[in-house]
């Protein structure tokens, strides 16, 4: 989700209006900073996205991260680490935007973030969270029309939401009414974005079907992902076969990393190895002569 903003800077301004009533200034210049946070090289830190924007009031810094659950203390650290060292470099006063689709995250992420003991905190973070309660359930395709970014961005955040599919299906007729490489982009964002699941379903099937014209790469892009997937497979299964029949012992950690694999001449390789396996690691070692 943050690479949003990456493209659309302005986004933060008008998510945070939407969705915090947050009347944060006009950008005047955005400069998307170095993510590389390293400072020390046995220790390498890496924030999702910082943007430093310039507005009338001034230059902030605006560290924007994803988050899938609620944070564990480390990652807690880490974004004290993140505002500090750009608060420090840049000279800069720096904000924590927080981008979930878990209401349990969002929950955990408003509470204060603090360092130190729990009876006298030394630091504070009051990060400012976009998150399935607070960002709209755009269910329209008109008012998807209005802000496309902002559609996109609304509907990731409401991935896990059950009725998931009314704001793919308006999202989709926003798309059909902006120009054909704007719309293939914001598809591309929710494919990529929606992950695995039910909603990522319901994505695909709309642009393997829709005759919208922005649909046809991208759905060619698709069909030729699910060959290259079809063939793995088949390759993993016929290993899986012929180890059974030779009775090969595999553990469960093999079995997945088989069953996972998606490269083709490696799996093929495999197969051709397992014609006189006796063990796993003669698959999955080269045999020495």
């Amino acid at each position: 989700m943050h690479h949003l903003f990456r493209d659309d800077p302005d986004l933060v301004r008008r998510a945070l209006k939407v969705c915090l009533d947050e009347d944060f200034p006009q950008f005047n210049s955005v400069v998307v900073i170095d993510s590389d946070l390293t400072e020390i090289k046995t220790i390498t830190r890496e924030v999702d996205t910082a943007l430093l924007v310039e507005t009338d009031l001034g230059p902030e810094i605006l560290v924007i991260e994803p988050q899938s659950k609620p944070p564990t203390q480390d990652k807690k650290r880490a974004w004290h680490w993140y505002l500090s060292y750009l608060e420090a470099y840049y000279k800069a006063p720096a904000t924590l935007i927080i981008l979930t689709a878990d209401r349990a995250a969002a929950a955990a992420c408003r509470r204060p973030i603090t360092l130190g003991p729990e009876r006298r905190p030394s630091a504070t973070v009051h990060p400012l969270i976009i998150g399935p309660d607070n960002a709209p359930f755009i269910t329209d395709s008109i008012v998807a029309g209005e802000d496309v970014m902002l559609a996109v961005l609304a509907a990731l955040a409401h991935r896990l939401n059950p009725a998931i599919n009314t704001a793919l299906d308006a999202l989709a007729g926003a798309l059909h009414s902006i120009d054909i490489e704007s719309a293939k982009f914001f598809a591309e964002y929710v494919v990529v974005g929606l992950g695995e699941g039910g909603a990522y379903d319901h994505w695909k099937g709309i642009i393997m079907t829709m005759t919208y014209p922005f649909a046809s790469k991208l759905r060619e892009e698709l069909m030729q992902k699910g060959r290259v997937e079809g063939r793995a497979e088949g390759l993993a299964q016929a290993l899986l076969m012929v180890l059974t029949d030779h009775n090969v012992a595999l553990s469960s950690e093999e079995r997945t990393r088989i069953e996972a694999c998606q490269d083709e001449l490696l799996l093929s390789t495999w197969l051709h190895r397992a014609s006189y396996a006796t063990t796993a690691a003669d698959v999955f070692e080269a045999r020495k002569d």
